[in-house]
C-alpha cells in the first residue's frame, strides 16, 4: 500500500498513529507531498485534492481520514481501535468530538495565512469558540477513555498536539488540567513519538 500525506497534516498523523499502533507501518509506503500546490501524486488518489490518501494493493484508493483508519482496522484483529456494538457508538462519538475541535483549528489556522486584510476576524472568533467548548467536554470525557487504545485516543492526543504546534500561545492546559495530565503520558508512545509534525 501507499500513503500520500503531508507531514504538517494532523489528518495524516492520525493515519500514520494508527498505522502504527495496529503494527502495520511496514506494509506501507510513504509519499510526502505539500497539498497546496496541488501534486500529481496526490491528485492520482485522492480527486479533491486533500491529505491523507491510501492506495491499496489492488490500486483502489481510499481518502478521509476517518475511511482509512477503520480500513486500518480492519485488517488486523488486534489490537482493535474500533470496537462494535454499543461500544462503538460511544467511541465514535468521542472521536467526532476531538474531531470536530480539529477541524475548528484547522479551519482557524487556515484563516490565518490569508492576507491580513481579507481575514474574517468573527469566522475565526467563532472557531475559537468552539474550540473552547469542544476542550471543556474533552476535559470530562478523558476519564472514560480507558487504558486500552482506541480510536478515540488518538482523536484526543492529535488534536490537542495539533494546538501546540499551530497555537502555542493558547495555553490550553490551563483550566483542563485532566487533559494535559492525561496527554503528558499518552504523547511518550512511540506512535506518537514518531509522528511528531515539523518544528519551525
Amino acid at each position: 500500500m501507499q500513503l500520500v500525506y503531508a507531514k504538517p497534516s494532523p489528518y495524516s498523523r492520525k493515519v500514520r498513529v494508527t498505522l502504527l499502533e495496529k503494527g502495520l507501518a511496514d506494509q506501507v509506503s510513504e509519499i510526502i507531498v505539500s497539498p497546496l500546490e496541488d501534486p500529481t501524486a496526490l491528485l492520482e488518489v485522492n480527486p479533491l485534492g486533500k491529505v491523507p490518501a491510501l492506495r491499496l494493493d489492488d490500486g483502489s484508493c481510499l481518502y478521509d481520514s476517518w475511511v482509512i483508519c477503520e480500513y486500518l482496522d480492519t485488517l488486523t484483529s488486534q489490537p482493535r481501535l474500533i470496537p462494535g456494538g454499543t461500544a462503538r457508538i460511544a467511541l465514535l462519538r468521542r472521536a467526532a468530538l476531538a474531531d470536530g475541535v480539529l477541524d475548528a483549528a484547522v479551519t482557524a489556522r487556515l484563516e490565518l495565512l490569508r492576507p491580513e486584510a481579507i481575514r474574517w476576524a468573527p469566522w475565526t472568533d467563532r472557531q475559537q469558540r468552539a474550540i473552547g467548548r469542544g476542550l471543556a467536554v474533552m476535559e470530562q470525557d478523558v476519564a472514560t477513555l480507558g487504558a486500552t487504545v482506541t480510536l478515540a485516543h488518538i482523536e484526543f492526543a492529535v488534536t490537542l498536539e495539533y494546538l501546540d504546534f499551530r497555537f502555542p500561545d493558547v495555553g490550553w492546559r490551563e483550566g483542563h488540567p485532566a487533559l494535559a495530565a492525561w496527554l503528558s503520558e499518552f504523547s511518550q508512545r512511540p506512535s506518537m513519538q514518531a509522528t511528531q509534525p515539523p518544528r519551525p
